[in-house]
């Protein structure tokens, strides 16, 4: 398979630099978006309504927890540091995953709801397809 993995995350270049320390992530695949030009291109969901008060929150998040206790985020919080992103509206702000080969678009998600993820089952799906 060949693949690369790119992240785009909302915070400065000084947090991603953080986060590279803490997680071991290689830099030159992060990309730090401090005013939102991305997410907003990509028309990714954001707001009080579409993360807090989205009937799909409550359910993700407990499937999140029953499929296998939230183990993931158990593991991060004794390394969790308050953090206040740089527009105060971006905590509302939700992501999504888009695969690509060249320039064909394998997949496309967008987290519909806090903690609505994609399985990556359904991401190493598309691109081994």
């Amino acid at each position: 398979m060949d693949c690369k993995l790119l992240v785009v995350s909302i915070g400065t270049a000084e947090r991603a630099k953080q986060f590279v320390e803490e997680t071991g992530f290689p830099i030159e695949n992060l990309y730090a978006d401090p005013d939102n030009v991305t997410y907003d291109a990509l028309g990714f969901y954001n707001g009080v309504q579409r993360t807090f008060f989205n009937p799909a929150t409550p359910f993700s998040i407990r499937d999140r927890l029953l499929q296998d206790g939230a183990t993931d985020l158990q593991d991060i919080m004794p390394r969790w540091k308050p953090w206040i992103p740089p527009k105060l509206d971006q905590g509302l702000q939700q992501g999504g995953v888009f695969a690509f080969k060249g320039d064909v678009s394998l997949l496309e998600h967008y987290d519909e709801a806090t903690g609505a993820h994609i399985a990556l089952e359904d991401i190493l799906d598309a691109i081994q397809s």
